[in-house]
């Protein structure tokens, strides 16, 4: 069964063969009554070492454009074909009708999109080259060949034209010429481009990673560099499978250069931006930097997709017509991959919080990390990573904490029931002293009263705003304040209340007199409040300076224990700034 089936293949082959074999027009006949027989004609009678001028110039309207020189015909007919070969335009001859009148077609255009100018039209029995062919075949020479190489060949050394593995030692010398010629191009446009795209991006930013910059000055050199060797390879002279070929390579070359420049240049604009995002006093725009980066990245890859499909001469509108139904499905089962995409734009356009804010949404709190193009990652105070969807973030409740323009403190002091009315009154007198005298309080917002009288205790409300960037800021002014108001009550004399409690006894002890409480007098009362006020001997609004304090970050000082010292003072790293 086999053998049969191999003996069938190969007659089938043979019956294929010797139909086509039947339409083949051999160098030297001239045959113009179909479009692919006059094709043939015309490109069979000029094949190098058996050329046939005289025939291949049969099938072309001389007539309409008054030709009749028969050198003339010949010249141009011969430029034509060079023109054909030297751009790889290889003419597919199944593509082209063998019909001596074929159904509803006037005319018959071999290169619909590379070479529309030139078709085959019927006059009369004969299928022939157009008159708008013939006369744009001297513009086609000009644009292909900047020389005309015939002319040099000419009065050139014989052993020029000689042949080594299939061509000619001229054309090898000028390949070699060409590359070297063209490297070096590429490096003198890649050195120019990282100079002066250098120069231009310093007058925006006052730094910048060169090394950003090289690497999409390369494909910038590379474009140029192909660009050169598609100009000047046709003038080589190669046959058309070569030019095809090599051309083809050139141009797919150029149109993945010019994708990897934008793409590059996508990484050199996005480092401008986040260097300019440093200087702004948003942290948001420093997380949008990466977002957009990725965005134009993906939209570069897309694009640049599609149009080297083109450059290959791929049906890309078919294609996307295919893929948008596979898309259309895509999206339906990525809808929340969409949603939160949609969430993020909704977050960096509205700008409801910034990375390093203290925030709590979706029932989580801690400080934002990231906002990424799916994400929210927010860290919370016991140090772990929550990410919440950012379709969830955009719809839910925030409240943002770090966009406080203070900080409130609200707490009620329990002082003694002996204490007498103008110790309160020098009290009270005496903290709003001190929140005065603390330059982290807000001096329009704060209130110190005698607002009650409770279980076991006179009640004074403190109520004040501190303007601090960081939550460890807060608590070191809350800390010195509080400091402050103790040692005013022990100038004033004022004890505070803590609950108590009636007990029984069934003995008694001899009794003891006890002495009077100190009661200072309204002009010592008066004067102590004004020693805790704004330049008051008593005043000490940051607090006594008993040791280093040991806050975070601490280094031990110089000593028989080692360590180096530190600045009590420093900045203190809070995981709530």
């Amino acid at each position: 069964m086999k053998r049969l089936g191999l003996a069938a293949l190969l007659l089938a082959l043979s019956t294929a063969a010797s139909a086509s074999a039947q339409h083949v027009v051999e160098a030297g006949e001239a045959d113009c009554s179909t479009p692919r027989r006059a094709l043939l004609t015309f490109l069979a009678n000029l094949q190098e070492g058996d050329a046939h001028p005289e025939q291949a110039t049969r099938c072309f309207d001389w007539g309409a454009v008054r030709i009749g020189d028969h050198d003339r015909q010949r010249q141009v007919a011969q430029r034509f074909k060079h023109v054909l070969d030297a751009r790889g335009l290889y003419v597919q001859m199944d593509d082209i009708p063998d019909e001596e009148d074929p159904a509803d077609t006037l005319r018959v255009v071999p290169f619909s999109n590379t070479l529309p100018q030139f078709y085959l039209v019927r006059k009369g029995s004969q299928w022939v080259v157009s008159a708008e062919t013939i006369r744009h075949v001297p513009a086609w020479y000009d644009e292909t060949f900047a020389f005309d190489v015939d002319t040099y060949l000419e009065g050139a050394p014989s052993w020029l034209t000689e042949r080594v593995f299939g061509v000619t030692w001229w054309q090898l010398m000028a390949l070699l010429l060409l590359l070297a010629v063209a490297f070096f191009v590429r490096w003198v446009v890649t050195w120019v481009a990282v100079a002066q795209g250098s120069r231009l991006l310093t007058t925006i930013v006052k730094t910048l990673d060169r090394r950003l910059l090289d690497r999409a000055a390369k494909p910038i050199g590379t474009v140029v560099m192909v660009l050169l060797l598609i100009y000047a390879f046709p003038m080589l002279r190669f046959s058309v499978d070569v030019n095809r070929v090599i051309i083809f390579g050139l141009s797919v070359a150029a149109a993945v250069s010019a994708v990897v420049i934008v793409y590059r240049l996508v990484d050199v604009f996005a480092d401008v931006m986040a260097k300019r995002a440093d200087d702004t006093e948003t942290k948001l725009d420093d997380q949008l930097v990466p977002l957009v980066r990725k965005s134009l990245k993906v939209v570069t890859v897309v694009l640049g997709v599609i149009f080297v499909l083109q450059n290959m001469e791929v049906d890309v509108a078919s294609l996307i017509a295919g893929v948008s139904l596979g898309g259309l499905a895509f999206t339906l089962a990525a809808r929340d991959t969409v949603a939160n995409l949609f969430g993020s734009v909704s977050i960096f356009s509205d700008q409801p919080f910034q990375v390093g804010d203290w925030v709590v949404m979706q029932g989580v709190e801690g400080v934002v990390e990231e906002v990424g193009m799916r994400s929210t990652r927010v860290r919370t105070f016991y140090r772990s990573l929550v990410s919440i969807p950012n379709s969830k973030v955009a719809d839910g409740v925030i409240d943002n904490y770090g966009a406080r323009e203070s900080r409130r403190t609200f707490l009620k002091l329990g002082v003694q029931y002996d204490t007498t009315p103008e110790q309160i009154e020098a009290f009270c007198d005496g903290i709003r002293a001190i929140l005065a005298n603390n330059p982290a309080v807000k001096k329009d917002g704060y209130h110190v009263y005698f607002t009650g009288f409770g279980d076991s205790a006179l009640e004074i409300m403190l109520y004040f705003f501190f303007v601090v960037d960081s939550w460890a800021d807060e608590l070191r002014q809350r800390h010195l304040i509080f400091l402050e108001v103790l040692r005013l009550a022990d100038a004033l004399g004022v004890g505070f209340a803590f609950p108590t409690r009636t007990v029984h006894v069934t003995t008694r002890a001899k009794e003891k007199e006890l002495p009077d409480p100190k009661r200072p007098d309204e002009e010592a009362l008066g004067a102590a409040v004004l020693a805790f006020g704004p330049a008051g001997a008593l005043a000490r609004p940051t607090g006594p300076q008993i040791s280093h304090g040991f806050y975070p970050g601490f280094d031990r000082p110089e000593g028989p224990h080692g360590g180096q010292g530190d600045d009590p003072d420093a900045d203190q790293a809070d995981s709530r700034e």
